[in-house]
């Protein structure tokens, strides 16, 4: 494994010209590659009980978050908008489940998903990428160690679509950050020490 700077794979990523940002390029610019925990740290905001979404860079191509995992915590089953992403493990591990739905990604309801593969413990340096309009998965943390996920996403989205597999619905969800620049947006989360 190869322990890059932050601002280093922010500049590596900003070097890709926009045709370019493609599944293959930036699978091979991130495989291997881990954020040196000195330069990470700014931007680790760990919350109680849930996971949080810390914004490292964001542009009109693409944003950098680091994503900080409290065990037993897990995200809404979703979709990426249509957009790409990929998620690194930077530490602890993962579980990654991957849904297909059976009647088109919604809004609505009537929406019937099945699952369609995933890792059941996606360790440090595991790299992962959604793409497509049906690209809809879990991401938790159902171990006792926190995590540390990084995720790219191209282009960047405010809105997905979150699944409830039980009422069989999909509805419009905000994504909302924790953190910007390293600097908390949400006075009950605590720094990771």
């Amino acid at each position: 494994m190869q322990l890059a700077p932050v601002d280093g794979i922010v500049e590596t990523l900003r070097g890709v010209p926009p045709r370019s940002f493609q599944p293959g390029e930036i699978c091979a610019r991130l495989k291997g590659v881990l954020l040196d925990p000195r330069t990470l740290q700014p931007y680790l905001h760990f919350a109680r009980g849930r996971y949080t979404r810390n914004l490292i860079y964001r542009d009109d191509l693409f944003e950098l978050i680091a994503l900080c995992w409290d065990p037993r915590t897990a995200s809404p089953i979703h979709n990426h908008s249509g957009q790409l992403c990929w998620l690194s493990i930077q530490r602890g591990a993962l579980r990654l489940e991957n849904f297909n739905s059976l009647d088109g990604p919604g809004p609505g309801s009537n929406i019937r998903l099945v699952p369609n593969g995933g890792i059941d413990r996606a360790c440090e340096g595991a790299l992962d990428l959604q793409q497509g309009d049906n690209a809809i998965h879990r991401v938790s943390n159902p171990f006792d160690e926190r995590a540390i996920s990084l995720h790219v996403y191209s282009r960047p989205f405010d809105t997905c679509l979150a699944y409830d597999p039980a009422a069989r619905t999909s509805r419009e969800m905000r994504l909302q950050y924790h953190s910007i620049g390293g600097k908390l947006l949400d006075s009950r989360a605590e720094q990771l020490q």
